[in-house]
């Protein structure tokens, strides 16, 4: 995918793309660092270290495979996270419905829902403004 390369020399981005991009970036690193805490906090709770550790890894690895595709800000990446977004977004709603881990939940569907319409927004702006496709 192109990157950044504008279609006028003169011409400079639209704020809302750099507002997006820096929205997408801050909801996915809040989600991981809320994965990472609720984590730690069933290890301090009593929980099994190699049990907690592996779904860590689970939960998190999917989404670390994006990091190179949005430091340089590919397009398709972008595209791809949103789709796997929204399965986070299923597993967050029904783990705010568990008695348990309502508020885990929660802030995880709430910063995953901002991640969705960061992406999308970023993803509708970009192409309008530079002229690309997938």
């Amino acid at each position: 995918m192109q990157n950044l390369e504008s279609p006028a020399a003169d011409s400079q981005p639209p704020r809302l793309i750099e507002q997006s991009h820096r929205t997408v970036v801050y909801s996915y690193g809040s989600l991981l660092a809320v994965f990472a805490l609720y984590a730690l906090w069933q290890i301090i709770n009593g929980g099994n270290v190699v049990a907690v550790l592996v779904l860590l890894l689970i939960k998190t690895l999917p989404l670390i495979i994006f990091i190179p595709g949005l430091r340089v800000r590919r397009l398709r990446t972008y595209a791809w996270l949103s789709f796997v977004s929204l399965l986070y977004f299923i597993q967050s709603v029904q783990t705010a419905f568990t008695q348990d881990a309502w508020l885990y939940g929660i802030v995880c569907t709430l910063i995953i829902a901002t991640l969705f319409c960061a992406l999308v927004v970023y993803i509708r702006s970009y192409r309008g403004f530079y002229k690309v496709s997938f």
